[in-house]
């Protein structure tokens, strides 16, 4: 059995699951049993982060229904949260993503657990 450890993140609208480094062969099967609303977590995608060097991370987005999306604005804003919880840092972002390479600056609201 595999334990993976995802987190959920709502976006202007959308939400997605995210995972680091996940010990999956098949990400799109995995993206579509997780992300059913009905039978899964419920999600508009899942966001699976790697390491990739020069950059902060690379972010691939799955759709629910287990394509394989270049870019999600909304998606990538998920993405920059979820990293800066795992590094513990609101520092700028470099992400390589599928429609090529993004930079996410943070802000810190009121509330520190929440990045925007």
């Amino acid at each position: 059995m595999t334990t993976l450890t995802l987190t959920k993140h709502h976006g202007l609208g959308n939400d997605f699951l995210v995972v680091f480094h996940p010990a999956i062969a098949d990400l799109a099967a995995l993206a579509r049993r997780l992300c059913d609303r009905r039978r899964g977590i419920g999600a508009d995608g899942l966001l699976v982060g790697d390491s990739e060097p020069g950059y902060a991370a690379r972010m691939v987005l799955y759709n629910a229904d287990g394509s394989r999306a270049e870019m999600s604005g909304n998606g990538i804003r998920c993405f920059a949260q979820a990293l800066a919880m795992r590094r513990g840092d609101h520092a700028p972002q470099l992400i390589l993503t599928d429609a090529g390479e993004r930079m996410v600056t943070l802000g810190v609201t009121d509330d520190p657990t929440v990045a925007y």
